[in-house]
Parts: C-alpha cells; structure tokens; sequence
C-alpha cells in the first residue's frame, strides 16, 4: 500500500450518490484502503445491495435524498465526523437536455438539481468535515466542451461547479476542495445507448477506449489522499476536451 493510499485506512469517507457507477466505484477504492465508507444515495434497497460488494474496510449504507434539504440535515447530523466527502451523480441528469428554444421551465430547474443539491449536502456536512479532510465535486465535462446542440443550460449547470469547487477552496481551508470533471463514462446514465457510446470512444476519444467508473474513483482517491491539492479542476475524460 502507498504512503498515500494509507492515508485513508481508518478514516470516513462519505461517498453521495454511491449506490452504482463512479459513487459505488469510490466507495469500493477507499473501503480496499481502509477507509469507513458511508455509501449514500436515495434507495436504502439499492444502497444496501451496493454496500454488500463494498470490501476491506466498513460500509455503512444511509438514503437519503439530497435534494431534501431537511432529510439532508438530519442524515448528515447522524453521521458524525467526515474525513472526506465525494459528491457525484444526480439522478436522470440527462433527462433535462433539449434545444434552448424548447427547454421548458420543468427542466431548466433540472437542470441544476446536482448544484442544489451539493449545496444542501455543503451547508450540512460543513461542521462535520475534519480540519486536514477533503471534499471532491464531480461535474461532467460539458462544462468545458459542450455538444453541439441541447447542453446549453447543463453545461451552465456543471460550470457553476467549477466555480463553486474554487469558492469553497478558499472558504473552507484548510479543508481541500477539489472538482472532478470527468469525460464518458460507462454508467447507467448511457444505459440505453450504451453500444453506441462505446463505439464512439473507441473511435474517437485520443485513448481509444470507453471511460470506466473505475479510472475516476482512481482520481478521486489521488484527490482524496494529496495534501497539497485544492481550488483545482482536475480533468480524466479521455482526452475529450482536447478534440
């Protein structure tokens, strides 16, 4: 094990959205370190199944709904101290995507459920995180290089990541706040054009493969255990902001 890597064996690492994809992967990568993981994420029947092929350190699985200020409050407070505190996914995020002409209210609003639902997370799990602890942001790449056509307000949605991962460098110090801003990735969010997407990356992204939960959560855990990384956007997307 690295001297890096054992920086997480016995401490709490609270991983939101943890029941599959980058969340679950993370969980997984810093429970084999050691790490208390505590696996978050609306369905406890989903969470539970996940916490199950969590392994070597303890997981604990909690629902909660972040976008529920007050539920957010009341799991946080159960929690106890935080070492490092992920952030990922929000559910059906690209459930919001369309034309700016055709975008409706409904999905406007949507549209920024991920950053309103970190700042409930934030302001809650706050007091908990521990002096040396970090906090990481996953946002998605349009944020830098949005498609062409129907990612004009999400990628203003993942901007506002960017930004507020920067903010909170500086107000949270000596707590670590970095973003993670991730390429495509084989999740469920590209369940139903999964074939399509891997056949993409394998075409064109410059590492000629399609993104695995796992190559984040090996970035996050980098971002986790370096102390002298914060107010940074570190970028794994395959090369996909440079094509």
């Amino acid at each position: 094990m690295s001297e890096l890597s054992s920086q997480l064996s016995g401490q709490t690492v609270a991983v939101v959205g943890a029941s599959s994809g980058i969340g679950l992967a993370t969980a997984r990568a810093a429970a084999a370190r050691g790490a208390r993981v505590i696996l978050l994420s609306r369905s406890q029947a989903r969470l539970d199944e996940a916490a199950a092929s969590v392994t070597g350190g303890t997981a604990r699985a909690v629902a909660m709904d972040m976008l529920d200020a007050a539920a957010v409050d009341r799991v946080m407070a159960s929690v106890g101290g935080i070492d490092h505190l992920v952030l990922t996914a929000v559910a059906d995020e690209l459930a919001s995507r369309a034309p700016i002409r055709a975008l409706t209210a409904e999905q406007v609003e949507r549209s920024f459920d991920k950053l309103r639902g970190f700042v409930n997370v934030l302001r809650a799990a706050a007091p908990l995180l521990r002096e040396r602890g970090s906090v990481t942001l996953v946002a998605g790449a349009s944020a830098e290089r949005p498609p062409r056509e129907g990612f004009s307000v999400l990628a203003a949605a993942s901007g506002s990541l960017l930004s507020f991962g920067k903010a909170l460098a500086l107000e949270l110090a000596p707590i670590r706040v970095n973003v993670l801003m991730a390429g495509v990735v084989d999740t469920a969010i590209h369940a139903g054009r999964r074939e399509q997407m891997k056949a993409w990356a394998e075409k064109d992204l410059p590492v000629r493969r399609f993104g695995q939960p796992e190559d984040i959560a090996h970035a996050i855990e980098f971002l986790m255990t370096n102390p002298y990384m914060t107010g940074h956007t570190l970028t794994v997307d395959g090369g996909f902001v440079a094509i």
